[in-house]
């Protein structure tokens, strides 16, 4: 068993698991419009039904695409869609570490909804981590 199917357990066909862990890394590198591209590219091809928590991470990384240009609204609202369909996946699918992201998605979240959010460096813009993976990604 290789390293990344180790990470993905067996949920995600071995000939998506490495776009999946390139979405991932995109990510985390906050390259959010890349990250969209190869998670849609997994999404269209994963037809179970818990792609739904792909298409969550997919509305995440828009959200904060939308938050580097200043739309805090659009990040707002892409937040509130993606956590709708992230919390269900908790504590962790598809390898990944799923509690701790939504907590973190959820407090980024809460400050859009304050009415006094004017500084977009307050937010957490939180790594996804898989289980088995030691480092910050």
């Amino acid at each position: 068993m290789s390293e990344l199917t180790e990470f993905l357990g067996s949920e995600l066909p071995p000939h998506l698991q490495a776009e999946f862990r390139l979405g991932i890394e995109q990510y985390n590198n906050r390259e959010f419009f890349d990250c969209h591209e190869s998670l849609e590219s997994v999404w269209k091809q994963y037809l179970e039904t818990d792609r739904e928590l792909i298409q969550g991470i997919i509305q995440v990384a828009v959200a904060y695409y939308h938050l580097e240009r200043d739309n805090f609204e659009g990040c707002r609202k892409l937040l509130g869609r993606g956590l709708g369909r992230l919390r269900k996946y908790r504590p962790s699918h598809l390898g990944l570490n799923m509690e701790n992201f939504v907590a973190k998605v959820e407090v980024d979240y809460r400050l859009l909804e304050s009415e006094d959010f004017l500084e977009k460096e307050r937010l957490a813009v939180p790594k996804l981590q898989f289980i088995s993976d030691q480092s910050d990604c």
